[in-house]
């Protein structure tokens, strides 16, 4: 599995408290669970895994660039990113920021 989703989840198991309650007395006699509390948490926990590998497979450097240009307002600011968005267009490549390796350079 790509090495951001492992970091992406590995700051959200941290947080999330889903499925970690206690099972009740009655529903432990009735069998009201046909799953175990830990079965559903590891259920939960890899539909948000797998949600975040296709989201961060379908973002498209269109979206990065409108978010990019949202975030700033300086006139150097956008100078600089409507260059270097030339630049990578003309040369078929981006520099991204990886959470594990740090700047890379990815080509399309």
């Amino acid at each position: 599995m790509d090495s951001r989703i492992e970091h992406i989840m590995n700051e959200q198991e941290l947080n999330d408290k889903s499925f970690l309650e206690k099972d009740t007395q009655l529903g432990s006699l009735f069998g009201t669970n046909k799953y175990t509390k830990y079965e559903m948490r590891e259920t939960w926990l890899r539909g948000i895994r797998h949600g975040l590998e296709i989201g961060l497979h379908k973002a498209s450097l269109e979206g990065q660039k409108i978010e990019l240009g949202k975030n700033t307002g300086d006139e150097k600011h956008q100078e600089f990113i409507r260059k270097y968005y030339e630049l990578a267009e003309e040369y078929g490549c981006a520099i991204q920021y990886h959470p594990v390796h740090g700047m890379t350079i990815v080509s399309r």
